[in-house]
């Protein structure tokens, strides 16, 4: 490789960590693993290696900061035990304020994927119009695909961006839709503002309808 970082220059283990933790700092979001590997020219368990000696160092001294899987990769995050102190300091991040409607409708993408919006209507009981051109706004969904009826329909499915969102590392961490935790995901204040009555749901059924691409 013509522009590696290691043709003029030998780094020690501390220098790869700091390198490492500067890369995650400045991405300010997940950086996929493979892109890790190729640039520290390192197989995916060195990777691992630097960022586990890096989580310890930061619990040893009780960083604010920490790296966590997200989305195949990897990404710098604030330390969750200092979560009620910055929530106090700076209020909740509106970026992880959906409102309730949205959450509904994304959960039922994320476990029922790929999915119609008739499909979606039928499991929520009213018109998710609304809901999946706000997702589709903010990059959490994506249209894949059509159904095979002689109407077609768009399908959807969750993005890169959903998992982030989420930081989670795959959909196979989601939780079980029968689990505590997947209830406490539904009930938990930072993910979605003040619910929209079903009743405003209802008078806003008749829209445009969502442009397939």
């Amino acid at each position: 490789m013509n522009n590696s970082l290691f043709l003029n220059k030998t780094y020690s283990r501390n220098e790869l960590k700091g390198l490492l933790e500067a890369i995650l700092f400045v991405k300010g979001k997940s950086v996929p693993t493979e892109m890790l590997e190729n640039i520290f020219e390192a197989k995916k368990t060195e990777i691992e290696s630097l960022i586990n000696e890096l989580n310890e160092e930061y619990n040893n001294r009780k960083s604010g900061l920490c790296i966590i899987p997200v989305a195949g990769g990897y990404q710098l995050v604030s330390n969750p035990g200092y979560k009620d102190e910055l929530a106090e300091l700076f209020g909740k991040r509106n970026e992880a304020v959906l409102p309730k409607s949205c959450l509904e409708t994304l959960a039922i993408i994320a476990y029922k994927q790929p999915i119609s919006k008739e499909e979606i209507d039928k499991i929520r009981g009213v018109s998710s119009t609304r809901s999946l051109n706000s997702l589709l706004a903010l990059k959490l969904i994506n249209i894949v695909g059509s159904t095979e009826d002689v109407v077609k329909s768009p399908l959807y499915s969750t993005t890169e961006r959903f998992l982030e969102f989420f930081r989670i590392t795959s959909l196979e961490d989601l939780p079980s839709i029968e689990s505590v935790e997947f209830n406490k995901l539904l009930e938990s204040e930072s993910f979605y503002a003040e619910e929209e009555s079903k009743e405003e749901e209802n008078n806003n059924q008749v829209e445009d309808s969502i442009p397939f691409e």
